[in-house]
């Protein structure tokens, strides 16, 4: 059987334990066999299967169906047919596929590990997938339940395939590459990948991220494009766009890392020097000799420690010496007992003199670059978001170089162990926007956090105008009450520069900002453990029964579901809800802290309200518009009363 190589989003049936959300490769056009044929066969009457299979993963455990398919008994010869039956993927246009389950019981991908690994080296972040080879048609970036009930990211390839496309790209290994790279941004961007969603924007950002990486690897444009060109048609399909605009993203992401190593100056024949980020597995020490993670991210703050400067007088002393007590003071931060209360009073009360001190000593803030230079792209509302890579921009060096490795170090372990992202700028030109605007498109474009999630910080100072900026992805901004304490650290930085103290003397108060949020953060999970409404609701009622039978009081910290992620699909009923509807319950305090309510009723017709921070929707795709459908990623808020309430983290458009 001969076939083109076409673009399959489809759910996929990994035979071990699951059936995944799944996003698929390339589309292509060349005549090239597929490579497995007789795991993945198109099905008749593929949409009403596909509604049949959806509805009945609705009511599914978490919505997915989980089964042992290794056949070495007769029993589990029985459960794999079974599966055979139920592992029906359905690409996102409506056709579906009936798939094997023995189709992704391959090797661990020990080739395709390499490949990632070899791509990883050079987008500064941390891994958060594994990598399998399988029948797969291609190559698909896939979110697969976990055998703990933890949705686990993968990406799955077909060697076969791989093989096929370095042939049809005449050898062209970057081709092959440039395929892995575009699965790679998906899970690095923290991509839903749900079937029926709105999926060309984030293709597109997949694309402009491969661009990004394969110049940083050496590649030239035409390699870096080489795939696309030859393997994708040029109309626009259902889910992926056509070649025109694939290219052009490519490119810009090419473009965009090229004039961040070499400026304005690029060409489209302009090879990269291997770009490098530095090994994460290097331990970087501080001062004091302990790693920047065992320092900073310890949430354990229960000692009383150095109060006594937030009530002494502190009039008569020097510029010179109270700047030195202020550092002194966010020094204390860095330990593990610190009573962070305490300190901040400390602080605050050390700011307050200085201001009273006057400027009379105070030399002009000092601006040339003491350290290397970063550059910050230009930041577009119509550009397409591709993921950062790096977590400290300095576009004026004044980092001391010990001071940002440590927290580029602390920044990178801290994403990796627990999977928040928190990228710091020290600002050139906030490119006319304020410096809380800038740090909010930065995050938007940079793809700061995983987009699922919302689970990101942008944190923005600005010498040369004198502001700093926050910028909280949709699921911090929940748990925030307030962010300004941490807009203390970074106006301290300018206080100091100010009085004439040289910027890499002043930036460990920078860095301290985002070591406040590591240890604040910590004990957070960012896990979505429910994948329907009534999945957590049941699991509560569950909880709740329990609990009446056995006599035992309620503890939040117990339940299944207090503050816990879910994915919940509804349909918008109305974005102003009536405060005077006694079932909906409007909490007009919780809109004054997160945002406007919004009313939604979910698959099974139960009703919730959603409450929307403004920050959130700016930060996805699509807009929010009443009797659409949506795929709501929330945290609870409160599961007790006749209608649910969550927090938005996130959405996908499904219809």
């Amino acid at each position: 059987m001969v076939m083109n190589l076409r673009t399959w989003k489809f759910m996929l049936g990994l035979s071990v334990a699951t059936m995944a959300l799944a996003c698929g490769a390339r589309a292509g056009t060349a005549p090239l066999s597929r490579a497995g044929e007789g795991f993945l066969t198109p099905i008749p009457n593929g949409a009403a299967i596909c509604d049949d299979m959806f509805s009945r993963l609705e009511k599914k455990d978490r919505g997915v169906l989980v089964a042992e398919a290794e056949t070495k008994t007769p029993s589990e010869q029985e459960l794999a047919a079974e599966l055979s039956e139920l592992l029906q993927a359905c690409s996102y246009d409506g056709q579906a596929f009936k798939v094997d389950p023995r189709a992704l019981a391959g090797t661990d991908g020990t080739d395709g590990k390499e490949a990632v690994r070899n791509i990883m080296r050079f987008t500064g972040l941390p891994q958060n997938f594994k990598v399998v080879e399988g029948e797969v048609p291609n190559a698909a970036a896939l979110i697969v339940m976990g055998g703990d009930g933890v949705p686990e990211r993968v990406i799955a390839y077909n060697a076969v395939f791989m093989k096929q496309v370095r042939e049809a790209t005449i050898n062209n290994d970057w081709a092959s590459i440039s395929i892995m790279a575009h699965e790679i941004g998906h899970h690095l961007s923290g991509h839903t990948l749900l079937p029926g969603g709105s999926q060309p924007p984030i293709e597109l950002e997949a694309d402009k991220f491969s661009g990004f990486v394969l110049y940083k690897m050496g590649a030239a444009l035409t390699d870096a494009t080489k795939a696309i060109s030859t393997l994708i048609p040029e109309e626009d399909g259902p889910t992926h766009p056509g070649r025109k605009k694939r290219l052009v993203a490519i490119e810009a992401g090419w473009t965009e890392s090229c004039e961040q190593q070499a400026g304005p100056q690029c060409s489209d024949t302009a090879v990269a020097a291997a770009d490098l980020q530095p090994d994460a597995g290097v331990e970087a020490k501080t001062e004091s000799g302990s790693a920047p993670s065992e320092l900073t991210t310890d949430s354990q703050a229960h000692a009383a420690a150095g109060s006594e400067a937030a009530s002494q007088d502190l009039a008569g002393l020097t510029r010179e010496v109270l700047e030195a007590r202020l550092i002194e003071a966010m020094g204390k931060l860095t330990k593990p007992d610190a009573d962070i209360d305490a300190v901040s009073k400390e602080v605050e009360a050390i700011n307050n003199a200085l201001a009273s001190a006057g400027s009379a000593s105070a030399k002009k803030p000092e601006t040339v670059a003491a350290g290397p230079v970063d550059r910050m792209p230009v930041l577009d509302a119509a550009s397409t978001p591709s993921k950062f890579d790096r977590f400290v921009y300095d576009e004026l060096g004044m980092f001391d170089p010990a001071i940002k490795e440590t927290l580029a170090k602390a920044a990178y372990d801290f994403a990796e162990s627990n999977n928040i992202e928190i990228v710091t700028i020290v600002a050139k030109d906030l490119q006319g926007r304020s410096a809380d605007q800038y740090a909010l498109d930065a995050m938007r474009q940079l793809r700061v956090g995983k987009l699922e999630v919302g689970n990101g910080a942008v944190l923005v100072v600005a010498p040369g105008s004198r502001q700093t900026g926050i910028a909280l992805g949709a699921g911090l901004l929940v748990e925030y009450e307030d962010s300004e304490p941490l807009r203390g650290y970074l106006e301290s930085f300018l206080t100091l520069l100010d009085g004439g103290t040289k910027p890499p003397a002043a930036s460990e108060l920078i860095a301290e900002a985002g070591y406040r949020i590591m240890r604040d953060t910590k004990p957070w999970e960012w896990n979505v453990r429910f994948q329907s409404l009534e999945d957590m609701v049941a699991a509560e009622a569950k909880a709740e029964a329990d609990l009446a039978a056995t006599g035992a009081k309620y503890d939040p910290l117990k339940s299944p579901s207090w503050r816990k992620l879910a994915r919940v699909r509804a349909t918008i009923v109305t974005t102003t809800p009536s405060r005077d509807d006694k079932v909906l319950d409007v909490n007009t305090i919780k809109e004054e802290r997160i945002g406007p309510a919004m009313h939604v009723r979910s698959a099974e017709g139960r009703d919730a309200l959603v409450y929307v921070n403004p920050a959130a929707a700016a930060l996805m795709p699509v807009p929010l518009e009443t009797g659409r459908t949506y795929a709501f990623v929330v945290r609870e808020s409160f599961l007790a009363g006749d209608t649910p309430q969550f927090d938005l983290i996130s959405y996908d458009l499904i219809e």
